[in-house]
């Protein structure tokens, strides 16, 4: 993957050098050359002019610093030190040369280390001294202040007094230029499990070290630090197969990628036996004899004599002993650390009196406030395309490498799948009928589906960001970008939910039936449904991402699933009706379930497809602008949740205060308030109590009405109400066609809407058209009063069945047109802006009331044997002469 995305995005080119620039970077043709796996290839150059020596950052990930600075560009003194990576250099008035690093001058020195936080105080008076090549143990009872000492050394922590310079730098004040070279291994193992030592340790490489560096020159740095470590022969083997020791050597060997040459662990040795506690101490010496200053944080003391110095703190932040383990007997009288830490533990004002008093230098005044803290800076990074393309490749091998999850992905669309088909009916998403026996098949078949989608995509990342927690905060202080993280995520767990989803549909569509009330978006409803399926699943992926990020441990994510598969249920709207219930409704609108349901109904127009649908809810009309109201709010809470979970994968440094938080709960709240009430006033007219609809008869309540026989080709246009009769029926003086009669073409006006464009033009070809009908007869009369009109259309069939079915599928589109504006635009006419009004039954036909300017129509269906009957009268005032014409005409046929 991440060669896909080297060729597809643009790559960065190489800024060209000035004339006479002096080159420094890690390359071998490099004028100074930095051996430093954090400097890149060509990092900076010098140019040399009659007003001094400049020194220019030559475009690279970390950047120069300039006395502990960071800056593009600078002009360099004498004795100005310029940090590159890890790496120190002196400018002697001429070039940079590396500044020696030595056992007596660098390292870690603590001076007067304190730290109060309201009103109490947490270290006091702290001071040791830790050079490199030494293994140094920071140990004491619990509330001693060790892990707040350790944060302190390492520039997390700011102290209130005193001050921490690690090779000469004051830490704080440059810490930015120091982050670097200090590796902290936490006690929790920052490496993911399910991949082999070598596998973890190139992906680490990939994100921390320079975009420029080489695959070659990559493996070589993981083969030395895994050579270091003694993780040869584990190399291949997977990290939860590993010991507990060789696993926090995995650890380790995550932090000397960038080698640091100060290393911090908390607890290494934690949960570990006494063999492999021995192990992890060896190891750690093993890592101060190669140079490097030691510092750890632990409480076995088996092995304390593997250490160079001891620094046992007492309860309130307070030095009991600071030297060699060996001395700790003549220091305090006992050797054995069980008495000593019980007497510290109780008397840890008498065991700080007896180190002062015979540490006379360490009882100095107190210290200095200390400094200011220097600008953070961002820490250092590869380009975010880099960390996208290597965090995506990671996720990928993750998912494939645990084999029970991914077996559980692949199967869950086929078991939901399977599930569905237990609904009765054969439609499918089809039309269903109350005389069918499954009247209510379509609507149960998307709840399953609905719900499903909503369980499959949250239960692909729920468990996500709250298992590897740790591991992205280590990574994400050494340069992981956040926004890159989350978008690689993204990106695969919204393929994988797309590809569920298609499974899911594919097994309902291919064998319970695929539905047929006409497509909005794509040419066909499957694609239509599809389309808002997957992005349930992909919105719900998200939210499972913010439930993760809000889990404290793993043990809150069964219980998570369980509040959203039940939320599905209740709110999606399908099962149990939710339109138009004060409070459940407007709970529902703030669920991406209920969107997702509402854009599934409106692709397959459930309110018609569903026999026994009581409801009417807007969000599910079949029309083009509800359903991007519904896919738009989905996309709308798909973008809340990415921006909630950046919130939550900021550094903690970055968080704002109490005010700020406050403040964004106001707004969030009010946002949110707008929002439910937005969509109150858009769904008004919803309700869960529209009467059922009634089933045509088969048979007249009056009795068997005598067959009609059919009517013949040559027979249709005498079927059709003159002129003068019509104009008896209207009230109009008189009636003149406007045109030939018989008209023998459908109409060809369009619609905006286009759905609705049969409602608002009898006779329409999109609307009549798919139906073929063999035969047309109709006219258009006008009076002299321009608001009165009569259109009559008569459209024979091969046989009453057919007709009735046509007529059908017609006036399913009827329903979800009413309180609809429709733009009709005629061939060769100005477009007319008419009001659908109600839609209804009047004496068992299909009826419209069509309101526009100045004017009132009534538009009536019928059937009558193979004929259908499609007729609008207009006049200046609303009316029911299209419903008598009909009549007129149904008597004519005999």
């Amino acid at each position: 993957m991440t060669g896909v995305v080297k060729k597809v995005l643009p790559q960065r080119a190489a800024p060209v050098l000035p004339d006479g620039a002096i080159t420094i970077g890690r390359h071998s043709t490099s004028a100074i050359q930095v051996d430093d796996p954090l400097a890149s290839r060509v990092h900076a150059y010098l140019l040399v002019s009659p007003s001094g020596t400049q020194i220019h950052d030559n475009a690279s990930n970390n950047g120069i610093f300039v006395n502990g600075v960071r800056m593009p560009a600078a002009t360099l003194r004498p004795g100005d030190v310029v940090t590159i990576g890890n790496t120190d250099l002196t400018f002697d008035g001429t070039t940079l040369r590396a500044q020696p690093r030595t056992p007596s001058t660098g390292g870690i020195e603590a001076h007067q280390l304190g730290l109060t936080i309201d009103g109490r105080q947490l270290l006091s008076s702290v001071s040791f001294t830790a050079r490199p090549g030494t293994l140094t143990a920071v140990i004491g009872p619990s509330g001693a202040g060790k892990s707040t000492l350790i944060k302190m050394v390492g520039g997390v922590t700011q102290p209130t007094s005193g001050q921490v310079r690690f090779d000469g730098h004051d830490v704080h004040a440059e810490y930015a230029s120091l982050r670097s070279r200090i590796g902290v291994v936490p006690q929790d193992d920052v490496v993911h499990r399910q991949l082999t030592v070598s596998q973890a340790l190139n992906y680490a490489a990939r994100l921390r070290l320079p975009a420029d560096t080489s695959k070659a020159d990559r493996r070589a740095v993981v083969d030395r630090v895994i050579d270091e470590l003694q993780l040869t022969n584990h190399r291949d083997t997977r990290v939860d197969k590993l010991s507990g020791g060789q696993r926090k050597r995995a650890s380790v060997a995550m932090e000397l990628l960038t080698g640091p040459s100060l290393l911090i662990l908390d607890e290494p040795t934690s949960g570990l036996d006494p063999a492999l506690d021995r192990e992890v101490m060896a190891m750690l010496r093993r890592l101060a004899d190669a140079g490097r200053t030691v510092i750890v944080v632990t409480h076995s003391l088996t092995y304390m004599s593997m250490c160079d110095q001891v620094l046992l703190l007492a309860p309130g932040g307070k030095t009991a002993y600071a030297g060699p383990p060996a001395q700790v007997a003549t220091a305090i009288g006992t050797s054995d650390w069980a008495d000593i830490f019980a007497w510290v533990a109780a008397n840890p004002d008498a065991a700080h009196a007896v180190f002062l008093q015979k540490n006379p230098a360490a009882a100095a005044p107190a210290a200095a406030p200390a400094s200011p803290p220097g600008p953070l800076g961002d820490p250092a990074r590869t380009s975010t395309s880099r960390q996208v393309a290597t965090l995506a490749a990671r996720q990928i091998r993750l998912i494939f490498a645990d084999r029970g999850y991914t077996a559980f992905l692949l199967v869950l669309p086929f078991v939901l799948g399977a599930l569905t088909l237990v609904v009765q009916g054969s439609v499918g998403l089809g039309k269903a009928s109350l005389d069918g026996g499954a009247p209510d098949e379509p609507n149960q078949l998307l709840s399953l589906m609905v719900i499903g989608t909503v369980f499959m995509g949250t239960a692909l990342t729920i468990r996500d960001l709250v298992g590897e927690r740790s591991i992205f905060r280590r990574e994400q202080s050494v340069g992981l970008s956040a926004g890159a993280y989350l978008t690689a995520k993204i990106a695969v767990y919204s393929v994988a939910a797309a590809a569920q989803i298609a499974v899911l549909t594919a097994i309902v569509v291919l064998v319970k039936g695929a539905p047929n009330q006409g497509s909005l978006v794509l040419g066909n409803p499957v694609w239509d449904l599809y389309i808002g399926l997957a992005l349930t699943a992909i919105v719900s992926a998200l939210v499972g991402l913010w439930l993760s990020s809000l889990a404290r441990t793993s043990d809150w994510i069964m219980p998570m699933l369980v509040v959203i598969l039940m939320s599905a249920i209740v709110f999606s709207g399908g099962l149990i009706p939710v339109t138009g219930r004060l409070g459940l409704n407007q709970i529902s609108y703030l669920l991406p379930v209920r969107w997702g349901f509402a854009a599934s109904a409106s692709s397959i127009d459930l309110m018609e497809a569903d026999a026994a649908n009581y409801i009417n809810d807007p969000l599910w009309r079949h029309q083009l602008s509800w359903w991007l109201l519904d896919v738009g709010v989905l996309v709308l809470m798909g973008l809340v949740a990415i921006v909630v979970v950046l919130r939550r994968l900021r550094l903690p440094a970055a968080d704002r205060g109490a005010g700020g938080r406050v403040a964004s709960a106001v707004v969030s709240l009010i946002l949110a308030a707008a929002f439910l009430a937005g969509m109150s006033y858009l769904t008004r007219d919803g309700t869960s109590d529209r009467p059922a609809p009634t089933g045509m008869p088969s048979v007249p309540t009056q009795g068997n009405a005598p067959p009609k026989k059919p009517v013949a080709s040559g027979d249709l246009a005498g079927l059709l109400v003159d002129a003068s009769g019509a104009a008896t029926i209207v009230g109009a003086s008189s009636l003149t066609p406007n045109g030939p009669v018989p008209l023998t073409e459908l109409s060809a006006a369009t619609a905006a809407p286009p759905n609705c464009t049969g409602v608002v033009s009898p006779a329409n070809t999109q609307a009549w058209g798919a139906s073929a009908p063999s035969s047309v007869a109709g006219s258009e009369l006008v009076s002299s009063d321009p608001n009165t009109t009569v259109t009559q259309y008569l459209l024979l069939y091969p046989d009453a069945e057919k007709a009735a079915l046509a007529q059908s599928d017609h006036i399913n589109f009827w329903q979800p047109c009413a309180n609809t504006t429709v733009t009709l635009t005629p061939p060769g006419q100005p477009a007319t802006t008419i009001n659908v009004g109600k839609v209804s039954l009047t004496n068992g036909r299909p009826t419209a009331i069509l309101t526009m300017p100045g004017r009132s129509c009534q538009h009536v269906l019928e059937v009558s044997s193979n004929v259908a009957i499609d007729v609008q009268v207009c006049g200046p005032s609303e009316t029911n002469h299209a419903d008598e014409l009909v009549s007129k005409i149904a008597e004519k046929i005999k």
